[in-house]
Protein backbone atom coordinates (compact mmCIF):
# COMPACT_ATOMS: atom_id res chain seq x y z
CA UNK A 1 0.00 0.00 0.00
CA UNK A 2 1.30 3.96 -0.84
CA UNK A 3 2.70 5.74 2.11
CA UNK A 4 -0.40 8.28 1.69
CA UNK A 5 -2.96 6.32 3.77
CA UNK A 6 -6.21 6.03 1.66
CA UNK A 7 -8.11 3.85 3.81
CA UNK A 8 -8.52 3.49 7.41
CA UNK A 9 -6.50 0.78 9.37
CA UNK A 10 -7.83 0.34 13.32
CA UNK A 11 -11.36 -0.07 14.33
CA UNK A 12 -11.15 3.99 15.77
CA UNK A 13 -10.42 5.61 12.27
CA UNK A 14 -13.00 3.56 10.86
CA UNK A 15 -15.24 4.38 13.27
CA UNK A 16 -14.81 8.03 12.56
CA UNK A 17 -15.64 7.55 9.04
CA UNK A 18 -18.93 5.77 10.15
CA UNK A 19 -18.49 2.41 10.83
CA UNK A 20 -20.13 2.38 13.74
CA UNK A 21 -23.40 2.68 12.02
CA UNK A 22 -22.88 0.12 9.36
CA UNK A 23 -20.63 -1.19 6.77
CA UNK A 24 -18.67 1.96 4.99
CA UNK A 25 -18.17 1.72 1.20
CA UNK A 26 -14.52 3.01 -0.29
CA UNK A 27 -14.36 2.80 -4.26
CA UNK A 28 -11.25 0.86 -4.35
CA UNK A 29 -9.51 -1.74 -7.13
CA UNK A 30 -9.13 -5.53 -6.53
CA UNK A 31 -5.18 -5.26 -5.64
CA UNK A 32 -5.84 -1.92 -3.13
CA UNK A 33 -8.67 -4.78 -1.08
CA UNK A 34 -5.73 -7.57 -0.78
CA UNK A 35 -3.09 -4.74 0.22
CA UNK A 36 -5.84 -3.75 2.87
CA UNK A 37 -7.29 -6.68 3.68
CA UNK A 38 -3.27 -7.31 5.18
CA UNK A 39 -3.46 -4.48 7.10
CA UNK A 40 -6.44 -3.54 8.73
CA UNK A 41 -7.39 -4.58 12.06
CA UNK A 42 -11.55 -4.48 11.03
CA UNK A 43 -13.16 -7.13 8.19
CA UNK A 44 -12.59 -5.81 4.90
CA UNK A 45 -15.05 -7.18 2.02
CA UNK A 46 -14.91 -6.31 -1.67
CA UNK A 47 -17.75 -6.37 -3.97
CA UNK A 48 -18.61 -3.95 -7.03
CA UNK A 49 -15.22 -2.35 -7.49
CA UNK A 50 -15.33 -1.23 -3.72
CA UNK A 51 -13.87 -2.00 -0.45
CA UNK A 52 -16.92 -2.82 2.40
CA UNK A 53 -15.34 -2.39 5.72
CA UNK A 54 -17.15 -3.13 9.10
CA UNK A 55 -16.03 -3.40 12.42
CA UNK A 56 -14.35 -6.55 14.45
CA UNK A 57 -15.94 -5.43 17.58
CA UNK A 58 -18.55 -8.22 18.05
CA UNK A 59 -21.87 -7.88 21.21
CA UNK A 60 -21.83 -10.43 23.09
CA UNK A 61 -24.68 -12.34 21.71
CA UNK A 62 -23.36 -11.89 18.45
CA UNK A 63 -19.99 -13.77 19.61
CA UNK A 64 -22.28 -16.14 21.82
CA UNK A 65 -24.67 -17.27 19.01
CA UNK A 66 -21.81 -17.55 16.31
CA UNK A 67 -19.38 -19.96 18.78
CA UNK A 68 -22.30 -21.57 19.37
CA UNK A 69 -23.16 -22.51 15.95
CA UNK A 70 -19.64 -23.19 14.90
CA UNK A 71 -19.78 -25.77 17.69
CA UNK A 72 -22.88 -27.30 16.37
CA UNK A 73 -21.19 -27.70 13.41
CA UNK A 74 -17.83 -29.08 14.49
CA UNK A 75 -20.12 -31.58 16.48
CA UNK A 76 -21.77 -33.08 13.13
CA UNK A 77 -18.54 -33.01 11.20
CA UNK A 78 -15.87 -33.81 13.93
CA UNK A 79 -15.00 -37.45 12.29
CA UNK A 80 -15.73 -36.72 8.99
CA UNK A 81 -12.63 -36.60 6.91
CA UNK A 82 -14.69 -35.13 3.99
CA UNK A 83 -15.15 -31.12 5.65
CA UNK A 84 -14.13 -28.92 7.74
CA UNK A 85 -15.38 -25.88 9.93
CA UNK A 86 -14.13 -22.65 9.87
CA UNK A 87 -15.29 -19.46 11.62
CA UNK A 88 -15.01 -15.83 10.39
CA UNK A 89 -11.34 -15.14 9.47
CA UNK A 90 -11.41 -17.30 6.02
CA UNK A 91 -12.73 -15.45 3.27
CA UNK A 92 -15.22 -16.50 0.52
CA UNK A 93 -14.15 -15.69 -3.33
CA UNK A 94 -17.08 -15.48 -5.75
CA UNK A 95 -15.78 -15.78 -9.24
CA UNK A 96 -19.75 -14.45 -10.75
CA UNK A 97 -20.77 -12.02 -8.52
CA UNK A 98 -22.21 -9.39 -9.64
CA UNK A 99 -24.16 -10.12 -12.97
CA UNK A 100 -21.14 -12.53 -13.56
CA UNK A 101 -19.52 -9.53 -14.52
CA UNK A 102 -17.38 -8.99 -11.57
CA UNK A 103 -15.86 -11.03 -8.40
CA UNK A 104 -16.77 -10.45 -4.46
CA UNK A 105 -14.71 -11.74 -1.53
CA UNK A 106 -17.03 -11.94 1.88
CA UNK A 107 -16.17 -13.08 4.94
CA UNK A 108 -19.33 -15.35 7.13
CA UNK A 109 -19.16 -15.74 10.18
CA UNK A 110 -18.72 -19.14 9.95
CA UNK A 111 -18.38 -21.79 7.02
CA UNK A 112 -18.09 -25.66 6.12
CA UNK A 113 -16.01 -26.18 3.12
CA UNK A 114 -15.19 -29.90 1.35
CA UNK A 115 -12.35 -31.23 1.40
CA UNK A 116 -9.88 -30.58 -0.11
CA UNK A 117 -10.28 -27.33 -0.17
CA UNK A 118 -10.44 -25.11 -3.63
CA UNK A 119 -8.58 -21.90 -2.98
CA UNK A 120 -8.37 -18.99 -5.00
CA UNK A 121 -4.85 -17.17 -4.48
CA UNK A 122 -4.23 -13.84 -4.65
CA UNK A 123 -0.57 -14.17 -4.02
CA UNK A 124 1.70 -16.65 -2.24
CA UNK A 125 0.59 -17.04 1.44
CA UNK A 126 -3.29 -15.05 0.78
CA UNK A 127 -6.02 -17.17 -0.33
CA UNK A 128 -9.91 -17.31 -0.09
CA UNK A 129 -12.15 -20.64 -0.07
CA UNK A 130 -14.19 -20.61 -3.54
CA UNK A 131 -16.08 -24.02 -2.81
CA UNK A 132 -18.19 -23.57 0.79
CA UNK A 133 -20.99 -25.80 1.67
CA UNK A 134 -22.68 -24.00 3.97
CA UNK A 135 -22.32 -20.34 5.22
CA UNK A 136 -23.92 -18.72 8.36
CA UNK A 137 -24.44 -15.44 9.36
CA UNK A 138 -25.53 -13.82 12.76
CA UNK A 139 -27.55 -10.62 12.08
CA UNK A 140 -27.69 -7.32 13.43
CA UNK A 141 -29.12 -4.38 12.81
CA UNK A 142 -26.31 -2.35 11.28
CA UNK A 143 -25.56 -5.61 9.26
CA UNK A 144 -29.22 -6.82 8.04
CA UNK A 145 -29.47 -4.82 4.88
CA UNK A 146 -25.95 -5.69 3.69
CA UNK A 147 -26.24 -9.22 4.75
CA UNK A 148 -29.82 -10.06 2.79
CA UNK A 149 -29.27 -6.73 -0.42
CA UNK A 150 -25.55 -7.38 -0.93
CA UNK A 151 -24.37 -10.80 0.37
CA UNK A 152 -27.01 -13.56 0.38
CA UNK A 153 -27.80 -12.63 -4.06
CA UNK A 154 -23.71 -13.60 -4.39
CA UNK A 155 -23.81 -16.65 -1.71
CA UNK A 156 -26.31 -18.37 -3.95
CA UNK A 157 -23.89 -18.19 -7.27
CA UNK A 158 -21.36 -20.01 -5.34
CA UNK A 159 -22.28 -23.77 -7.20
CA UNK A 160 -21.11 -25.62 -4.24
CA UNK A 161 -23.25 -24.12 -1.54
CA UNK A 162 -25.85 -26.17 -0.28
CA UNK A 163 -26.96 -24.05 2.58
CA UNK A 164 -26.86 -20.70 4.03
CA UNK A 165 -28.27 -19.55 7.68
CA UNK A 166 -29.30 -16.44 9.17
CA UNK A 167 -28.70 -16.48 12.54
CA UNK A 168 -30.89 -14.00 14.73
CA UNK A 169 -29.20 -12.22 17.78
CA UNK A 170 -32.06 -10.42 19.50
CA UNK A 171 -34.79 -12.74 19.40
CA UNK A 172 -34.82 -16.88 18.53
CA UNK A 173 -34.98 -16.63 15.18
CA UNK A 174 -33.22 -19.13 12.00
CA UNK A 175 -34.01 -18.06 8.08
CA UNK A 176 -32.48 -21.05 6.27
CA UNK A 177 -31.91 -21.27 2.44
CA UNK A 178 -31.79 -24.33 1.03
CA UNK A 179 -30.18 -25.44 -2.86
CA UNK A 180 -32.88 -27.49 -3.89
CA UNK A 181 -31.70 -26.82 -8.12
CA UNK A 182 -28.65 -24.83 -9.00
CA UNK A 183 -30.54 -21.93 -9.94
CA UNK A 184 -33.60 -22.57 -7.29
CA UNK A 185 -33.57 -22.06 -2.92
CA UNK A 186 -35.95 -22.77 -0.72
CA UNK A 187 -36.48 -20.38 1.77
CA UNK A 188 -37.44 -21.45 5.73
CA UNK A 189 -38.21 -19.12 8.80
CA UNK A 190 -37.45 -20.69 12.41
CA UNK A 191 -39.01 -19.24 15.32
CA UNK A 192 -40.07 -21.79 17.96
CA UNK A 193 -37.66 -23.67 20.20
CA UNK A 194 -38.28 -27.06 18.77
CA UNK A 195 -37.70 -25.88 15.22
CA UNK A 196 -35.36 -27.49 13.66
CA UNK A 197 -32.99 -27.70 10.33
CA UNK A 198 -30.94 -30.31 9.45
CA UNK A 199 -27.21 -30.40 8.24
CA UNK A 200 -25.71 -33.26 6.85
CA UNK A 201 -28.75 -35.48 8.26
CA UNK A 202 -28.64 -34.44 11.70
CA UNK A 203 -31.39 -32.08 13.31
CA UNK A 204 -29.84 -28.61 15.04
CA UNK A 205 -32.69 -27.24 16.70
CA UNK A 206 -33.09 -23.26 18.04
CA UNK A 207 -33.19 -24.91 21.53
CA UNK A 208 -29.73 -26.21 20.87
CA UNK A 209 -28.88 -22.80 19.65
CA UNK A 210 -30.47 -20.52 21.87
CA UNK A 211 -29.97 -22.47 24.97
CA UNK A 212 -29.14 -20.29 28.26
CA UNK A 213 -30.24 -17.14 26.67
CA UNK A 214 -33.54 -17.39 25.43
CA UNK A 215 -34.50 -21.23 26.40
Amino acid sequence: MSSTVKFPLTNLELAEAGGDKGPVFFPASFAEFWELLAEAEYRVDYYDHQIIASMSYESDLHSHFATELGFLLKSIFWDNALYRVYNSNRPVFIENCKGGADSGVFNADGMVIALPPALYEYRPGMNAETAPALLFEVLSETTRKYDFGIKLPCYKQIPSLKQILFVEQNTPGVIVFEREAPNRWMETALKAADDAFSVEGQAVSLRQIYRSVYF
